[in-house]
């Protein structure tokens, strides 16, 4: 019962409307998650921009005290929320990014984003670095061009610079805990196969990342069988400024 009335009265420092108790558990506190209600403005440049939306997201009280703490601190202020700000923050990065996006980037995913959404470009393009910079700090993340290592692959035998450049290259894919490639349409048909074998020397451990546009969606169907059986359980993200999912 005390539990319970604390994470009330963290809620009191927020206008949010609880709509469902014990959602999951938060993995920095290890406190139940509260999924909140909350009016959002719809993203600018969308057919929706500025119109009133409901948004539910899962809510970590204790989590939320501490960054507006922490906030306080930065400004030269005196923290308000009851948090301890001398520790080293802690951050799950995982966690943060399947509460946010309702991805979980331990398991493979499509990301289907389109060239003629010029801020579902933009946004593809933040997502990819959003996941270097915060999750590669736990865990090994690979980003790779196709038509890049189509290149690579291509000089390796041009000299022994060149060849030690693709031997890194590829333990770097074969060790990667998360492979993006960025992007399915960025490579010509000749080299498919080149491209193909280097998904399937991704580890069995190992997560991938696909994004693809409408005109590349094919080549998802190209993709070996026991990839492709791998990829049809993937998890698939849309990022539309229209809220479209294809």
């Amino acid at each position: 019962m005390i539990e319970e009335k604390e994470a009330i009265d963290h809620f009191a420092n927020y206008e949010v409307e609880i709509i469902k108790e014990d959602v999951g558990t938060c993995s920095i506190h290890h406190c139940n998650l509260w999924q909140v209600q909350r009016e959002v403005n719809s993203m600018a440049g969308s057919s929706k921009s500025g119109e009133k939306r409901t948004y539910q997201p899962r809510f970590c009280p204790q989590c939320q005290n501490e960054y507006k703490d922490r906030k306080l601190v930065e400004l030269g202020a005196s923290p308000e929320y009851g948090t301890d700000v001398t520790k080293p923050q802690e951050v799950d990065y995982f966690e943060k990014i399947k509460l946010q996006k309702g991805v979980d980037l331990r398991k493979d995913v499509v990301v289907k984003y389109d060239y003629a959404d010029e801020l579902s470009v933009n946004n593809a393009e933040s997502f990819v670095k959003w996941i270097s910079d915060n999750i590669g700090q736990s865990v090994k993340v690979k980003v790779i061009r196709p038509d890049k290592y189509a290149e690579q692959r291509r000089n390796r035998f041009m000299s022994e610079e060149e060849k030690q450049k693709f031997l890194k290259l590829k333990y770097d894919i074969e060790t990667a805990d998360i492979l993006i490639l960025n992007s399915l349409a960025d490579f010509v048909d000749k080299e498919l196969e080149d491209i193909n074998a280097m998904l399937l020397s991704v580890k069995e451990t190992g997560t991938i990342v696909i994004l693809t546009i409408p005109e590349s969606d094919y080549r998802l169907e190209q993709l070996p069988i026991r990839l492709r059986k791998r990829i049809n359980k993937a998890q698939i993200m849309n990022i539309s400024s229209k809220g479209i999912q294809r």
